[in-house]
């Protein structure tokens, strides 16, 4: 019994070590890649670690030059892009949050015909592949004239985040006793009071869960904001990433750097909130 608790251990910590290789190794060596010299990355010949390191690219994106003839050098585009990006899934993820809240409640609390009907039908949009939908939007908002406007990336994000937000928000809720908000209206609150007064202030894991996992599915979207977007001022990351690769070549290095600085924010969100999206998501994944 005792040796088949060991092999049991020895197993688990193995697993765990696999996947913590899958996890960071290929960030590391994204991180090799950007402080490679070129030669390094083009050779088949090269060292796993690189012999000489340069922050040559990193000092490319983060130092503010001025460009000849009016033209955006590539760090002057990445960080506009960084701002974009920033832009964008911050108001996807507000917008989210404050439609998605009020709408899981209603879904979660209320009694009406049709609402699991309704509850399920809200991932309809999830369900489609983006490729389906790209020319129809594409057309609707030529047609509106909002083509290469980040407000209407903003919309198009909403329409596949809400339905995500509504639904691990709408398992969160069921798990708050009802007797706290009936509480409340026994003490002469209405229910939007009980809600925002009681249901809001303890559901702070869930909404930093929610919030964080809606705010990276903004910041990582590709497919979008490639075809709606056209000039330089309103890329996002993901689409000023692949830019450094055209038809003359691809800059490994430079993507390298770009893919390690754009990965630090949903890092850095990860760390500080990982406490908080445990709890988001393992409440909201119990039954009432």
């Amino acid at each position: 019994m005792r040796t088949k608790r060991k092999i049991l251990a020895v197993l688990k910590y193995v697993a765990v070590f696999l996947v913590f290789l899958c996890t960071v190794l290929p960030i590391f060596w994204m991180f090799v890649c950007s402080i490679s010299k070129t030669k390094y990355l083009i050779s088949m010949d090269s060292p796993i670690l690189p012999l000489e390191i340069t922050f040559e690219r990193y000092e490319s994106i983060f130092a503010v030059r001025t460009s000849e003839l009016g033209v955006k050098t590539a760090g002057e585009v990445f960080r506009i892009a960084t701002k974009n990006s920033l832009i964008v899934a911050v108001l996807t993820t507000a917008i989210s949050l404050a439609v998605g809240t009020l709408a899981a409640y209603a879904f979660a609390r209320l009694r009406f015909k049709k609402k699991d009907a309704l509850l399920s039908f809200s991932l309809f949009a999830q369900m489609l592949p983006a490729i389906a939908l790209i020319i129809p939007m594409f057309f609707i908002f030529k047609k509106l004239e909002m083509n290469d406007r980040l407000i209407t990336l903003v919309l198009v994000y909403i329409s596949f985040v809400l339905p995500y937000v509504i639904w691990v928000l709408n398992g969160y809720f069921k798990t708050i006793p009802k007797d706290l908000e009936d509480a409340a209206r026994i003490d002469g609150c209405s229910r939007l009071r009980a809600f925002v007064q009681v249901v809001v202030p303890i559901s702070g894991p869930g909404f930093v869960a929610v919030g964080v996992l809606a705010f990276l599915m903004s910041w990582d979207e590709f497919m979008y904001s490639l075809l709606l977007i056209t000039s330089q001022t309103n890329k996002t990351i993901p689409v000023a990433i692949s830019e450094f690769s055209s038809q003359f070549g691809v800059d490994y290095g430079m993507m390298m750097t770009g893919g390690c600085i754009a990965t630090v924010i949903p890092l850095a969100l990860a760390l500080i909130f990982q406490k908080w999206i445990s709890m988001g998501l393992t409440s909201g994944a119990v039954k009432e």
